[in-house]
């Protein structure tokens, strides 16, 4: 038997190593191809944010038509060199001959080209091959084909191209008969930006080294070569070993398990005596289990309830102070949703470990399920109770390493002190939870004591939310439009905005009660009555366009798209007289799903609209890749206007990008004429905001489409049409 044991184990540990092997040579693989792709994808991007100043009907004026110099090396030495990290900047003729070099804040000679002459010369062929087939096809060739990237290496370094054609930015026969000249963007890659790229891909730190140095056996390497296919330079990095790591972890119960059987083998002989141990330590496992979580190992709700109620009864003897602490992980859900409920599990036992380090051996911590803790400090007060809750809410912060990846972790606590003896555990639990609520309401990562007053918090939250689904039940919400105008006060479109009076205390905000429907769970309900109200209000405004706001729940909904065929075949509204309002928070995880979603509705013919643009820090990048059709410029740049001269130079920048992109764009909180005047001579053609109107019932929107005479709509619109070729002019 002992044979038999010994020759499993083995057998089992060598087939754990070679797992092992197989799983780090795939590891090795997958991190190769993240730091090629990381790279291709940094210099694409870097490529596409050429596009602004290469498709400009000037720049073909300053290039193609007749060459300035001067014009050049501002416009592309310059301004590539400062704004988008290119070193170099070859101008490329009609027959791809460099008539102008830039290096180091100077023109330089153009013999500085022939060493990029051979990748730079393999682009232009390419993108030039691209141009000529989408002239042929007649199809326009605009930002996001206008756009080529690729890598080369010299002197032991990577650079990475970019190159675009200098295109007119609308249809003019004298510019559209030259050929396109070519502006390329050379960029060596830095040591910080091989470390930030390997951060963004949790990997070791990147460092780029000559070929045929000696370097660590274990070192992954990824070679990069010329265009004779010659190693020219090499990245390395100490790759992640998760094979050898789990079999490192997984060595130890494969021995006990081996050990263990022999025991086993061995004590058959006393069959009667490990019966009766058996039996002893079932009974105390079962005693344990009751009593204990089966996670953590922590004691559960029924013994926390037990030592709270010895803790209160020692307080009714000797007075002082018990403290109770109800803490909760922030966004735990999230991260069971990314990683799985094993990651989930793993930072609960971590969180568990550190906070079990941070008490006095006469205290108590337990576990309530999911990821709640509590913690019962004896003998204490309130500047104890404040320190401890202060350490803990120090030592949970910060990143967590688990074996599924990084995580950042921290807390929110509630925290009541107990004075008197004759509280309940369920009372004082149910206090320490509602300050638990206001330490999350209040913005998470910090600690509230409990106070009377959130008991009535508490209840008129309750009041609101029940009153708020009796509403969506009844149809009790009101839908108000706000016009969207031309600069001549004529309505292009209106935007749906939802309004709520509760019964007894008046207008509620959209600010409190759409968060509200969020965390409460009826936010597909109040989007459907929403949509479906604006969707029939539309049908009595042919012409117009009608927005509605879509919140990432809604869009990430399996119930969105089929509710939203269901409201178009029940009210007989076309998708293209409605447009979509998202916000960037719905693009920022950037998952397949809201492409898809987003995909879709393009599809069936509804435009997309980007709401509160350029808030965010990533909005530009999702641009390339979404299917937006208009952009709105967020209220706190228009807000700004007159007073910031900041504000009027970021507006003119995304108008610029805008246009570039071939996007509408619609300036909301326009509350003066200052700022239509400037929004006006900045190019933004059409306005939303107090200027003309408030958001108002239905039939005002009547109205005032009654008050503009047809005679005088069709004189706006050829104004209009004149003032939009003298903007683009």
């Amino acid at each position: 038997m002992t044979v038999v044991v010994v020759a499993a184990m083995c057998a089992l540990i060598g087939s754990l190593w070679m797992w092992a092997v197989q799983t780090d040579k795939a590891s090795l693989t997958r991190e190769e191809n993240l730091v090629r792709v990381g790279i291709n994808v940094y210099a694409e991007n870097n490529a596409r944010l050429m596009a602004p100043m290469t498709i400009w009907s000037t720049a073909v004026e300053n290039t193609a038509v007749k060459f300035n110099h001067t014009w050049v090396a501002d416009n592309y030495g310059s301004y590539f060199e400062e704004y988008l990290a290119y070193e170099r900047t070859f101008v490329l003729d009609a027959a791809d001959k460099p008539v102008f070099v830039w290096h180091d804040k100077a023109e330089r000679n153009p013999e500085l080209y022939s060493e990029f002459k051979g990748p730079v010369q393999n682009m232009a062929l390419a993108l030039r091959q691209k141009y000529r087939e989408q002239r042929a096809a007649h199809l326009p060739f605009k930002s996001r084909s206008n756009a080529m990237s690729g890598l080369a290496v010299a002197n032991g370094h990577i650079y990475m191209l970019g190159a675009s054609l200098v295109l007119p930015d609308e249809h003019d026969e004298r510019l559209n008969q030259y050929t396109p000249y070519m502006v390329v963007g050379v960029h060596q890659i830095t040591p910080a930006e091989l470390i930030e790229l390997a951060h963004q891909h949790m990997l070791a730190d990147i460092s780029l080294v000559k070929p045929g140095q000696i370097l660590d056996a274990r070192a992954a390497r990824l070679a990069f070569h010329d265009v004779s296919d010659e190693t020219k330079a090499e990245l390395t990095w100490m790759p992640d070993r998760p094979g050898q790591t789990m079999f490192i972890h997984a060595l130890v119960p494969v021995l006990f398990v081996g050990f263990s059987l022999g025991a086993i083998a061995l004590l058959l002989l006393f069959q009667t005596n490990k019966t009766a141990r058996s039996l002893i330590a079932s009974e105390a496992r079962a005693k344990h289990m009751a009593l204990h979580d089966n996670l953590t190992g922590l004691p559960n709700r029924t013994l926390f309830a037990d030592r709270l109620t010895q803790a209160t009864e020692r307080l009714r003897r000797q007075g002082g102070h018990v403290a109770v602490f109800c803490i909760g992980l922030d966004r735990f859900k999230d991260v069971n949703d990314t990683l799985g409920h094993s990651a989930g599990d793993e930072l609960i036992r971590v969180s568990a470990s550190r906070i079990a380090g941070m008490i006095r051996s006469g205290d108590t911590l337990a576990r309530l399920g999911g990821d709640e803790f509590v913690i019962i400090q004896t003998d204490t007060d309130p500047s104890s109770a404040a320190a401890l809750a202060k350490r803990v809410l120090e030592n949970l912060s910060g990143n967590v390493t688990l074996e599924s990846g990084q995580v950042y972790s921290s807390c929110s606590i509630g925290v009541t002190l107990l004075h008197e003896g004759d509280i309940e555990a369920a009372e004082a639990l149910r206090q320490a939870d509602l300050a638990l609520y206001r330490a999350k309401e209040s913005g998470r990562a910090q600690f509230a004591f409990f106070e009377v007053e959130m008991d009535a918090t508490i209840k008129l939250r309750k009041q609101l939310e029940t009153g708020l689904r009796e509403a969506i039940h009844v149809e009790a919400i009101e839908v108000v439009y706000q016009p969207q105008v031309d600069h001549y006060g004529h309505i292009v479109g209106v935007e749906a905005l939802a309004r709520w009076t509760h019964p007894t205390r008046g207008p509620i905000s959209p600010a409190y009660f759409v968060p509200l429907a969020e965390e409460c769970g009826l936010m597909m309900e109040l989007g459907t009555l929403i949509m479906k109200r604006a969707m029939l209000d539309s049908k009595r405004w042919p012409g117009l366009k009608v927005a509605i706001n879509v919140s990432a729940t809604q869009l990430r909904s399996p119930r969105f798209m089929p509710e939203l065929k269901a409201l178009l075949s029940e009210t007989g509204v076309e998708p293209r007289h409605i447009e979509i309002e998202i916000t960037e928070g719905v693009l920022l995880n950037d998952d397949t799903s809201t492409q898809h979603t987003l995909n879709a509705l393009r599809q069936m013919g509804f435009s997309i609209a980007l709401d509160d643009f350029g808030t965010g820090y990533s909005s530009l990048g999702y641009l390339s890749r979404y299917p937006v059709d208009k952009i709105k410029i967020d209220r706190s740049f228009v807000s700004n206007l007159g007073v910031d001269p900041d504000a009027e130079a970021v507006i003119r920048a995304i108008i610029k990008l805008a246009k570039a992109l071939n996007l509408n764009i619609v300036a909301e909180g326009v509350e003066t004429k200052a700022q239509r005047n400037i929004l006006r001579q900045a190019g933004c053609a059409i306005i939303q905001g107090y200027l003309f109107s408030k958001p108002v019932a239905v039939g005002e929107i009547d109205l005032m489409r009654d008050a503009q005479p047809q005679a005088q709509v069709t004189h706006i619109n050829r104004a209009r049409a004149r003032h939009v070729g003298v903007l683009r002019g």
